[in-house]
């Protein structure tokens, strides 16, 4: 299944499938100060960015379900390979509320130019992911249990790029449980996120 490698088409996709197990309730529907809901501000972010469409993936209206249930993020980012025809995607997790447009413009230009997987530091989300046969295959493989399920494994098969993070701030958290999302109104940040209606 041969495909472009650097892709004249990328499409943004927003991972918001998980469980929400330590949160105790879906995160993608928390509250976000700027934009709605989780879910709604990350698929603005991306809409903000030159990508042919934005698409989501989970078991949810309007979004692209795993075609195998239970392969965590793999199993989403495959599903959505395989219902679109992009050539690449630029990947972002919907429990990540203060990742900014700065970052994913300078993950999809870095990753457009080079052809090959991108990442910031040692975190691997966000990710610019080339849809290539390599690619696709492993994702296959992963999927079906004949190659390791995760992330890391697939991004040093690939031979990812990490990029180095520039800003000293904590952009790249992700908010798991509700101390995590309780500590996003702490003094130090200007957002005045709330946790309403918990458990």
């Amino acid at each position: 299944m041969a495909r472009t490698l650097v892709g004249k088409s990328t499409i943004g996709v927003v991972l918001a499938g998980g469980r929400s197990s330590r949160m105790g309730r879906d995160k993608a529907l928390l509250s976000h100060p700027q934009r709605g809901n989780f879910l709604q501000n990350a698929e603005a972010l991306l809409s903000e960015l030159p990508l042919e469409k934005v698409v989501t993936s989970g078991a949810r209206p309007g979004a692209i379900e795993d075609l195998v249930p239970e392969r965590g993020p793999l199993g989403g980012i495959y599903s959505v390979a395989m219902a679109t025809d992009a050539d690449a995607a630029l990947v972002i997790p919907v429990d990540m509320p203060l990742l900014g447009r700065e970052h994913l413009s300078e993950l999809l230009a870095e990753g457009q130019a080079s052809g090959r997987p991108c990442y910031f530091a040692d975190f691997f989300f966000p990710l610019w992911l080339p849809f290539n046969s390599d690619c696709l295959d492993y994702l296959r493989h992963a999927v079906e249990g004949s190659a390791r399920n995760s992330v890391g494994a697939l991004l040093r098969h690939l031979g990812a790029k990490s990029i180095p993070i520039k800003s000293a701030d904590d952009w790249h958290r992700n908010i798991n449980t509700p101390a995590d999302y309780l500590g996003l109104n702490s003094p130090d940040k200007t957002s005045e996120f709330h946790f309403e209606n918990s458990f």
